[in-house]
């Protein structure tokens, strides 16, 4: 597994943005940061769904 393609880092990417705004969540910018991760993650879903499909 190469740590260093798109596919894998966008993910760590958005975990690490998730765990940060929750770890945060008493600042007012946490739910934006939150928000990016899941939109990360909900992405990187998308992308692989549609690989998968074709």
């Amino acid at each position: 597994m190469d740590l260093t393609s798109p596919s894998a880092l966008i993910p760590a990417i958005s975990i690490c943005l998730l765990l940060f705004g929750y770890g945060m969540r008493a600042r007012k910018w946490a739910p934006y940061c939150m928000l990016a991760g899941a939109f990360g993650l909900l992405g990187v879903l998308l992308y692989r769904v549609s690989v998968a499909i074709g």
